[in-house]
């Protein structure tokens, strides 16, 4: 009896975080945003869930927005598409520039102003995201919201005083000023949270993650509760997914 009674409790707590998760879907546009929507489709079939999400962007020699997560790989999609549905429509974007460097800021920012002015897009609605904080100083200069890309191995990987060292990096950027966030993947969160000791905001992904696995989880509602993390980005794949 006493192993039933376990199973059942243990069933009705299941049951009960199932239902807080499905019935907190949509509950949170503005700070659950779409990871890696890369093709229009999938846009406009996510649109009324996730009115912001994030998009991979390579910037070509050509002055092209090529919207694509691979620098050797296009679909010949450029960015204007996109502003040209964000001028319709309300919502905000994330753009991941995947080769923005101080050798090409200046044409980048340059040809973001442009396409910025000609599609009557406010500065405000854009996260541009590098990982080059030199490169974004100057998008943050211009009046962008601008993110710095943590790259760094995953915490478990590393030794103490490695994870220790890369707090350190990520606070002298943080005072510099240079950026507005700092962007990096799920599993940083901790550390950064308890080792950071800066007002900056953060942003962060659970790539692997869905809305629903994102609200069932323990780090999901903590994230959920944070001010100073302002988005986190989820998997939904959709029949459109690249």
């Amino acid at each position: 009896m006493k192993k039933i009674s376990l199973i059942t409790g243990l069933a009705s707590v299941f049951l009960c975080l199932l239902f807080m998760g499905l019935r907190d879907i949509g509950r949170y546009p503005e700070k659950i945003w779409l990871h890696r929507c890369n093709s229009l489709e999938k846009l406009y079939e996510k649109q009324s869930r996730y009115p912001n999400v994030e998009v991979d962007l390579v910037f070509r020699k050509d002055r092209v927005f090529d919207v694509t997560h691979d620098v050797d790989t296009s679909f010949n999609l450029s960015l204007g598409s996109y502003f040209s549905y964000m001028k319709d429509h309300e919502g905000k974007m994330w753009l991941d520039i995947k080769n923005l460097t101080a050798g090409n800021k200046h044409v980048a920012l340059e040809r973001m102003n442009e396409m910025t002015e000609y599609f009557q897009i406010a500065k405000d609605r854009l996260i541009i995201e590098g990982k080059d904080w030199k490169a974004l100083e100057a998008f943050t200069q211009d009046g962008y919201y601008t993110s710095y890309y943590v790259t760094y191995d995953e915490p478990d990987d590393l030794s103490e005083e490695e994870v220790d060292d890369c707090i350190e990096e990520l606070q002298e950027i943080a005072d510099k000023e240079v950026v507005s966030a700092l962007s990096f993947p799920g599993y940083w969160y901790t550390e950064i949270k308890e080792g950071l000791n800066r007002s900056i905001d953060l942003l962060t992904w659970k790539h692997r993650s869905s809305q629903l696995q994102f609200l069932l989880s323990s780090v999901g509602r903590e994230m959920l509760a944070d001010p100073q993390l302002k988005v986190v980005l989820v998997k939904e794949k959709g029949r459109f997914h690249r």
